[in-house]
Parts: C-alpha cells; sequence; structure tokens
C-alpha cells in the first residue's frame, strides 16, 4: 500500500467516524426532545451540553498542532480516557 492510499483511507476513516460522532449528537439530542419538553430546565441543560460538546469537537478538529500534540499525549497515555457514566461503559 503507498502512501497516498494510506493517506486516502485514513482520511476516508476519519470522515466516517466524524459523521458517526454528528449522528451520536443528533440522537442524543433527539432522545432529549422526545423525552423532555423544550422548556424544561433539564432540556435546555443538556441542549447546552450537547451543542458544547460538538463546538469543541469541532474546535480540536481544526487546531492541527494541537491536535497532533493530544494524540502525542494520548498515545504515552498522558492522557485520561476515563468518561465514568455509572458504569455503563464497563
Amino acid at each position: 500500500m503507498t502512501y497516498e492510499d494510506m493517506v486516502y483511507e485514513s482520511t476516508k476513516k476519519a470522515l466516517n467516524n466524524f459523521e458517526n460522532i454528528k449522528e451520536c449528537i443528533q440522537g442524543l439530542y433527539e432522545i432529549l426532545r422526545i423525552t423532555l419538553t423544550t422548556e424544561n430546565t433539564y432540556f435546555n441543560m443538556g441542549q447546552d451540553n450537547i451543542e458544547a460538546l460538538y463546538e469543541n469537537l469541532l474546535e480540536l478538529m481544526v487546531n492541527e498542532l494541537g491536535t497532533v500534540e493530544f494524540m502525542k499525549k494520548l498515545k504515552s497515555a498522558e492522557v485520561d480516557l476515563d468518561l465514568p457514566l455509572d458504569n455503563l461503559l464497563k
């Protein structure tokens, strides 16, 4: 496999991952919308958090130097990936 092929496949996978993340965020919002009324305080807090999640994801993706440094820290286990969701992920 050539370098160009690897870059193409990696880019294709990254775009697919991004689309999956967008679908997940949209799904979270739909669940929130179906479950709570738009006047509900928890709905508004959840909506704010979902919007912040998406904005931070976009900012992370366009920050090339920061993302490269983040990936180095991630690979050397300097970043804690644990996200306690009431043991949902275990």
